[in-house]
């Protein structure tokens, strides 16, 4: 039965909570949140997916005094170690390009999806992503080393 302390789960809220703060920050001041003429500015998705992270940790930060503290698997640490090495490989090449590696060698190796099917995934991704988020947000995206040397 639980015993209503601090656990794991409070450490993982306490993460995102700071995760959403970090995103909400930068949305309203750095990148801004709305133009008059223009409409949503770079700022305005991160600042609203910032505040909803940030309303549902908290609620899960509390819930999670009564909760047990989880269990580590397998799964959960290799998807940690995924997105670690997405933040890393994002300061070499870029972010989309690192997520775009990583999604393709999530499904080839961890969901041993065919190369057909894992094509057409992330051709859809790409375009739903750079569309979405770079073209129609304008959100900026870390550009990496790698391209910021080529393309100045």
């Amino acid at each position: 039965m639980s015993n209503k302390r601090f656990n794991s789960k409070s450490v993982i809220a306490l993460a995102f909570i700071l995760i959403a703060v970090v995103w909400v920050y930068l949305g309203v001041t750095k990148y801004g949140l709305w133009d008059q003429k223009e409409g949503p500015m770079s700022g305005f998705f991160p600042a609203i997916v910032g505040g909803v992270l940030l309303v549902a940790s908290l609620i899960y930060f509390f819930r999670s005094f009564s909760l047990e503290s989880a269990k580590i698997e397998k799964n959960a640490i290799q998807l940690i170690i995924g997105m670690l090495a997405i933040l890393g490989v994002s300061y070499i090449i870029g972010f989309l390009p690192a997520l775009l590696v990583f999604y393709i060698f999530w499904l080839r190796v961890m969901e041993k999806m065919p190369w057909r099917s894992i094509a057409v995934a992330a051709a859809v991704m790409i375009v739903i992503v750079y569309g979405t988020f770079s073209l129609w947000l304008r959100v900026p995206f870390p550009k990496g080393l790698l391209f910021e040397s080529i393309f100045g």
